[in-house]
């Protein structure tokens, strides 16, 4: 018989309080750390500076409702004609490192029978992330003793902005989309990866209808605490029955560095990378108990940051789906 899932929570939060004993040893830089941008004047080439017989490119620009965050959004239209009940749509988070991965190739396979509308919700920066705007945008909000907590800080960034992001693209990023395309509403996929991952299961315990689809790639699930897990735990999974959700984590450890006087953080991001896998397994398997269409999938042989790339391309491949 499996543990209920109220003990599994409690196993997972002790290890994650001892896991933050260990990080507090080392430097505030054994988080799992997010890939850097590109410098300043470094713009990054994609996919859409080329002509392309299969798709229309168009990028819009759009600022946060306090004004603080700077959106670039990126379409991709087929010129293959729309099906009856219009273009299914798959909006990856991480726009401009999204784009970055874009191929040709994959623009060929994506424009067989089904081919989905792409829309990159990226930040106005010539690089492929702003740190600062995802770490706010993509982290819920937290609450302690029934009170919201005021700008929760994890890596020296303010986070807690999920809800706020999830309504500006409800209202305002959506409604882009739909008035470029004949989209079908029942077939609106969400992929992000680590912090985008993060908002993404953040989203589906929250707001579920808000997509058809989530795919998720090394969520961050270790932010605040483990955060994300109390979320869970509450989660009235018939919320989410007739979801389908993919959670992808790659496994591949990192080097050690030879040192004998402290945790090296090589060590330390692996006892994260650890967390982040068991989270990622409870999950899935909770939302299969309650007849949600759920699959884990481990992948040894690639690390946090390769995780981008191919949980990308199955988060292509879902959107082509029937």
């Amino acid at each position: 018989m499996a543990a209920p899932r109220w003990t599994n929570n409690f196993i997972m939060r002790i290890k994650f309080l001892l896991l933050g004993l260990c990080c507090l040893i080392g430097t505030a830089h054994a988080q799992v750390q997010e890939t850097a941008p590109a410098g300043p004047h470094v713009r990054l080439e994609t996919v859409a500076d080329h002509p392309s017989a299969l798709y229309q490119f168009e990028q819009h620009h759009m600022v946060s409702e306090d004004g603080q965050r700077n959106y670039r959004i990126d379409i991709a239209i087929p010129h293959k004609r729309e099906p009856n009940a219009g273009y299914p749509v798959l909006y990856m988070l991480d726009g401009n490192s999204a784009m970055a991965m874009l191929t040709e190739q994959d623009l060929t396979i994506l424009s067989g029978e089904n081919p989905p509308v792409l829309v990159a919700i990226g930040y106005d920066t010539p690089g492929r992330l702003d740190v600062n705007a995802r770490s706010y945008d993509y982290t819920p909000p937290i609450f302690e003793n029934g009170k919201q907590v005021q700008a929760p800080t994890v890596r020296g960034r303010v986070g807690g902005g999920a809800d706020i992001f999830l309504q500006f693209i409800a209202t305002h990023i959506k409604p882009l989309v739909r008035a470029r395309a004949n989209i079908d509403s029942r077939r609106e996929y969400l992929w992000g990866h680590s912090y985008g991952g993060l908002f993404a299961l953040h989203t589906l315990f929250t707001q579920p209808n808000a997509f058809a689809r989530y795919i998720v790639g090394d969520p961050s699930a270790w932010w605040y605490n483990g955060a994300l897990m109390d979320e869970w735990r509450s989660f009235d999974t018939e919320r989410a029955v007739g979801k389908r959700v993919a959670i992808l984590i790659g496994t591949k450890p990192r080097a050690s560095a030879k040192t004998k006087r402290k945790p090296s953080r090589s060590s330390q991001k692996n006892e994260l990378s650890a967390y982040v896998r068991d989270a990622g397994r409870e999950i899935a398997e909770g939302l299969r108990q309650a007849g949600i269409d759920a699959s884990y999938q481990i992948f040894p042989e690639y690390g946090h940051g390769e995780m981008s790339r191919v949980s990308l391309e199955r988060a292509l491949q879902i959107a082509t789906a029937p």
